[in-house]
């Protein structure tokens, strides 16, 4: 029997769980943990997620985050390759990174956001981390109690409006939320109800959207040929050249603006980009690291160096 296919639709939220293979540590330093929440920053910029808490701790992570597509399994494949490639890489080491799937229930945002993100900032402490979960470097929890500290990452408004008015008061109050729970965070049980963790009409809904049939994706390759058209109009290149197997310098030079664009614009896939380019996955990925750059790039290259 295959495993079931995950619930995705626009806006929907998860709580999710990533492993370290075999328990392994997913983060050897503070570098890699570092790592982690800059490819985090790149992925939801990209993907227009909102990321309500994060949790980082020696062998596995707790993400809280929502979609604003349903692509939560296109994000999470992507990233998770693209943080094995820097590890490997930064470690001298091969092999996977993660354990197997990762975990995800959707959360019913109505009614357990407050308390997911309560859950996920508790991480550190029930893994003896941190005796104070606000003060632990490697989780989103200070971003909610710090009053004048509003992170990039963090998505910690909406959750913090459930406190009061003004910042203050909200996060004062979200302290003591927290510390409300702390002694009995060690026996603390998710309230997973199949896949989700949520309220009964939460439950009806999502199970009427398991048995729906499915719908195909309409992959949006018009936009990526009005990008293509557009790139190759303003560098005075053909569209065919841009297309072909082409290796010309100035013709390869265009290509990679042309890929990049439609890659980060329209969201579409490697391996989509590379049957539109009629290049191979490999070669897209190639592609849109020469352009990327940042600090991940220039980590990995720094490993290879070094």
């Amino acid at each position: 029997m295959g495993r079931p296919k995950r619930i995705q639709f626009a806006g929907a939220c998860y709580l999710i769980c990533l492993q370290g293979n075999n328990r392994q540590d997913l983060f050897l330093s503070s570098q890699d943990r570092r790592q982690f929440l800059t490819m985090m920053k790149s992925y939801k910029e990209r993907h227009g997620l909102k990321v309500y808490a994060y949790g980082l701790t020696g062998n596995s992570v707790l993400l809280l985050v929502e979609t604003a597509q349903p692509n939560l399994s296109n994000v999470m494949q992507g990233f998770n390759t693209r943080y094995t490639k820097y590890f490997n890489a930064a470690h001298n080491a091969v092999g996977h990174v993660f354990q197997g799937r990762y975990k995800a229930w959707l959360v019913d945002k109505e009614t357990h956001l407050a308390e997911m993100t309560r859950y996920v900032h508790l991480a550190c402490a029930r893994e003896a981390l941190k005796d104070k979960p606000w003060r632990y470097q490697w989780s989103s929890c200070a971003a909610y109690v710090e009053a004048q500290r509003k992170e990039p990452l963090v998505d910690s408004d909406i959750v913090l409006r459930e406190f009061g008015n003004g910042r203050l008061t909200q996060s004062v109050r979200y302290l003591q939320y927290v510390k409300d729970r702390m002694k009995s965070a060690g026996g603390e049980v998710l309230p997973i109800v199949g896949v989700a963790i949520g309220g009964e009409d939460f439950l009806a809904k999502l199970a009427q959207r398991r048995d729906a049939p499915a719908q195909p994706r309409a992959a949006p390759v018009e936009a990526a040929r009005k990008i293509i058209a557009e790139v190759a109009a303003r560098r005075g290149v053909s569209e065919e050249k841009i297309l072909s197997r082409v290796q010309w310098r100035e013709v390869s030079a265009v290509r990679r603006e042309a890929v990049h664009r439609v890659w980060k614009e329209t969201r579409m896939g490697v391996c989509e980009l590379a049957r539109l380019f009629r290049r191979t996955p490999s070669a897209i990925s190639q592609l849109i690291r020469s352009v990327e750059g940042g600090a991940d790039a220039s980590m990995m290259r720094q490993a290879w160096i070094g």
